[in-house]
């Protein structure tokens, strides 16, 4: 795979604009161009759907290996199953 080289967009400021502050949004927008080339994310300890109803909205959770959005509309029940035994059951046929 090849990496083309795309120069800035912005051009160099003509003399009636502070050229400072445009050589900064240059520089800005260069870095903003080069992360989405190469984006590095990385959420350490990032929660799972199990415990995604006590997140807060706006919160990321992981679920079955998606990383989603704790949204305030959305109800995520976290689901226990368990069996139990009691007695004995004698079924009389007559």
């Amino acid at each position: 795979m090849s990496t083309k080289i795309i120069r800035s967009i912005i051009p160099i400021a003509p003399q009636q604009y502070e050229s400072s502050y445009v050589n900064q949004l240059a520089r800005a927008l260069d870095n903003v161009i080069e992360d989405q080339r190469n984006p590095l994310l990385n959420i350490p300890d990032m929660p799972n759907v199990s415990v995604a109803s006590i997140l807060e909205e706006g919160d990321l959770f992981e679920d079955n290996g998606f990383v989603k959005i704790k949204r305030a509309s959305a109800s995520l029940v976290a689901t226990n199953v368990g069996t139990t035994a009691l007695g004995t059951v004698t079924v009389v046929i007559s």
